[in-house]
């Protein structure tokens, strides 16, 4: 049976003279699966021999492969921080960093890196400006573009969020709260299997890669010669391949702990400003979720090596609480389903931007034209007389009727906790009432998309109805007559209300959607904090 060295190890590396440079002070620091020694100009980290079920540093043989898949991995994304596998040897009890006699260990050397110059750091000193931003957001989607896509990744095998909650589950009803824990259990795997489409759409888009996995504020490093980013996942590679947004939430995650929400904000828009990724957005609250937990499972496996004695055990104890608090918030969020509320004049856009959302979130869309014929007209659509309106399927009591069969399907989604879309004028104010009533029995949120183009967009669309198909019978002889009857949209309750100027291509219209404040913004930062800071 191989010995363990490392008691006696870690003791001799706290004296100067066991290294080969000079030594300004040394610092111990401790995780839950390393020891790492700071010496001013150069770091020694050691890979505690520990099995936790996802990762096994049990033999020295895996520590060096993986001391080694460090040093490659991390390069990546730095340049000249990683230095080599160094081994320790054991020569009649004398232990010496490449030395003569057996080698028992091996540790990862590094140059040190400031401590200041780390992003957070910068950010409590508030010497972190939009500029080092936009170059960190600028660094990783360059990094994500060439770094390898993963395309092959089963999906039917147990994810890296299932394993982390099976991970934390023993911490529930000891040091973490057992209602939280098991409520964020359970909104998260009704998430995944409701939305098992969005997921699987992120692979075919080849947005699985073999990315980071630990995205951190102390990994990130802004530094005269550059941007460094270190301490990668290497011990396993389920848990570094994974979707871009997976790895982005981490650190958005992150930022939100440390009270900087703003600067979390700006950072995800400027990735989806500089990649378009909007498909991302539905599932940020998701991974920020997992990302919390995942913390919150690392901090208590911490006070299990922790004293109750020890002064940091409250500290830790208090974090792991912090840590699931934030995953409840995330998973109150993105729980609460969505009533959105497409609407605007006839030709404004809303059908495009309806499907279109609806593609984007992954949730039904209920189209008054198409309801209007099922209702009236056997479900065909065929165009009906262009005179007709006001009067036979256009009259108030059959819009009426449309609109009560658009609300009561509406309904059914809102019931089983599905968000769903609704494609209609709502000319009247009545109308967006009935809708806000209908929100609040099912405590979703109420977001109205108001489309608008100018009128000589508004006729031409009209016009080209003429000739060409369509299951809207509005054409051109009415858009007068809808304009008199479409009433302003005012505040009238809890609604969101999001102007949006389809005469922009679709892309941009969504993007303006799901980045406007009062949605983004309230759906990401779905829990109680103390105030929040931007760099």
């Amino acid at each position: 049976m191989e010995k363990n060295h490392q008691a006696e190890i870690l003791e001799t590396m706290m004296q100067a003279d066991f290294y080969p440079h000079p030594v300004e002070t040394i610092e111990r620091r401790e995780t839950h699966i390393s020891t790492v020694f700071l010496t001013g100009p150069v770091v020694y980290k050691i890979k505690k021999p520990v099995d936790l079920g996802f990762l096994d540093f049990t033999s020295l043989e895996k520590r060096q492969r993986y001391c080694l898949q460090e040093i490659a991995l991390n390069r990546r994304l730095s340049h000249g921080v990683y230095i080599d596998a160094v081994p320790i040897t054991c020569n009649d009890g004398i232990y010496a960093l490449n030395g003569p006699g057996e080698t028992v260990e091996f540790a990862v050397k590094m140059h040190q890196l400031a401590e200041t110059d780390s992003m957070q750091q910068r950010l409590m000193r508030a010497t972190l400006d939009d500029g080092d931003i936009e170059s960190l957001i600028r660094l990783l989607v360059g990094f994500f573009a060439q770094t390898a896509t993963l395309n092959d990744v089963d999906p039917s095998t147990t994810l890296a969020w299932e394993l982390n909650l099976q991970r934390a589950e023993p911490f529930a009803g000891v040091w973490i709260d057992r209602r939280q824990f098991e409520f964020v259990r359970s909104a998260a795997g009704s998430f995944y299997r409701r939305h098992r489409q969005l997921f699987l759409r992120r692979r075919r888009d080849g947005k699985i890669k073999d990315g980071h996995g630990d995205l951190r504020t102390d990994h990130i490093y802004f530094t005269r010669s550059g941007i460094q980013v270190i301490d990668c996942i290497e011990f396993n590679d389920r848990l570094r391949v994974l979707d871009i947004i997976s790895d982005l939430a981490f650190l958005i995650m992150d930022l939100e702990y440390n009270h900087f929400p703003e600067t979390a904000s700006s950072l995800i828009r400027r990735y989806v400003k500089q990649t378009d990724d909007i498909g991302a957005l539905p599932l940020l609250p998701f991974f920020c979720c997992y990302r919390a937990m995942v913390r919150c499972k690392v901090t208590c496996f911490r006070l299990q090596e922790c004293s109750n004695r020890r002064a940091d055990f409250a500290t830790l104890k208090a974090a792991a609480r912090h840590y699931l608090a934030m995953a409840h918030g995330y998973a109150t969020a993105f729980s609460r389903p969505i009533l959105w509320v497409v609407c605007g004049l006839p030709a404004s856009g809303k059908s495009t931007i309806a499907r279109a959302l609806a593609t984007v979130v992954d949730v039904n869309v209920i189209r008054s034209d198409v309801i209007r014929k099922e209702l009236f007209a056997g479900g065909s659509t065929a165009p009906s007389n262009p005179q007709a309106f006001g009067q036979a399927m256009y009259s108030a009591l059959a819009s009426q009727a449309t609109y009560e069969r658009m609300f009561a399907l509406a309904l059914e989604d809102l019931k089983k906790g599905k968000s769903v879309v609704i494609d209609a004028t709502f000319s009247r104010a009545t109308r967006r009432s009935q809708a806000l009533r209908i929100a609040a029995g099912r405590q979703a949120i109420p977001v109205f998309i108001e489309c608008r183009a100018g009128e000589a967009t508004l006729a031409a669309r009209l016009l080209k109805r003429e000739t060409g198909p369509s299951v809207s019978d509005a054409r051109l002889i009415h858009l007068e007559a809808f304009k008199k009857r479409y009433q302003p949209m005012v505040r009238i309750g809890n609604e969101i209300h999001i102007p949006v100027d389809t005469e922009n291509p679709p892309a941009v219209c969504l993007r303006h959607i799901m980045l406007t404040d009062a949605l983004f913004v309230g759906c990401l930062q779905g829990f109680p904090r103390k105030g929040g800071r931007h760099v």
